[in-house]
């Protein structure tokens, strides 16, 4: 089969939502009337978040939905959303290699006195043959947790919320090796990231080797329109030499956005990126440029 510049196999030209389609089946009549139902609700070309390590950490949800407060009686910021005045995903997936990590059982997953995430049904997919699922021991420290073979679920779920009222959103969850899952599934079938979120991933403690830092170079690639991430980075020299090679990686810039308020999360403060495209090629002095404020508060911290 034809290559092409980034080095995945030429494919017919789909929108994302039949790539979509086309990778992911229920694994029962009522899992796929669901997943159907899902599809049929997104447009062609739908804005995609993509939460890696995500565990069972529901936030991104709540900061990255649309909702109908009263700001009048609500002090301080609401979510990213609407504090910082950008358009929400249409579609959520979440990405963990750990089965330990993640809780897939219908009923409560978290309740913290003013936050509670109910899953109400959780449907089983699978994903076609093609994609090459692997657990790379150089990239995690935990192996024996993950799965011996693709699992994937669609999550609907229910999160209530004393400040920001209910949401109800579907979450698409791989089982996978977040650097296998860009690889087979996002680089290879040329599947756009509008939003990345990049929190607490997990590379001290936490069974990761391989930072997805290690993605950020392919931006202009997926077409990335946002991030959302902590100040913790790690480039891997193989990874970004690897990255360096494919023509197709263009230049970008990063912007903070307004207002710069402070958003902790998980332990970490975050930090909201307007991704931007430049003109040229990207190359290892432009990284580290692009990421040295980053890097000088991840030291400092």
């Amino acid at each position: 089969m034809e290559h092409n510049s980034t080095g995945s196999r030429t494919r017919k030209a789909y929108s994302p939502v039949e790539k979509l389609k086309i990778l992911l089946k229920g694994k029962n009549e009522i899992s796929q009337e669901r997943l159907d139902e899902l599809f049929d609700s997104l447009r062609d070309n739908p804005k995609i978040l993509w939460y890696p390590s995500a565990g069972n950490d529901y936030r991104d949800i709540l900061e990255l939905s649309e909702v109908e407060i009263d700001e009048e009686n609500i002090t301080g910021g609401i979510n990213i959303v609407t504090d910082y005045g950008i358009p929400a995903p249409n579609l959520f997936i979440h990405t963990d290699y750990s089965k330990t990590s993640v809780t897939l059982e219908i009923g409560e997953l978290f309740n913290d006195g003013q936050t509670s995430v109910i899953a109400k049904e959780i449907y089983p997919l699978s994903i076609d043959p093609s994609v090459r699922y692997e657990i790379n021991a150089n990239f995690v420290d935990f192996p024996q947790d993950a799965p011996h073979k693709p699992e994937i679920y669609l999550l609907d779920l229910e999160i209530c919320s004393n400040k920001l009222g209910t949401i109800e959103k579907p979450v698409i969850y791989f089982l996978f090796e977040n650097i296998n899952f860009f690889r087979e599934v996002l680089l290879e079938h040329r599947i756009n990231l509008a939003y990345m979120v990049k929190v607490r991933e997990g590379c001290g403690f936490g069974g990761n080797k391989k930072s997805v830092s290690n993605i950020y170079p392919y931006f202009s690639f997926l077409k990335t329109e946002y991030l959302i991430l902590d100040d913790e980075i790690h480039f891997d020299r193989r990874l970004l030499n690897m990255a360096l090679k494919k023509e197709e990686l263009r230049n970008f810039e990063l912007i903070e956005l307004q207002p710069q308020r402070q958003i902790w999360w998980s332990g970490f403060q975050v930090h909201v990126y307007k991704v931007e495209a430049r003109e040229g090629l990207l190359t290892r002095e432009r990284i580290r440029e692009i990421f040295r404020p980053m890097q000088r508060r991840w030291h400092r911290a």
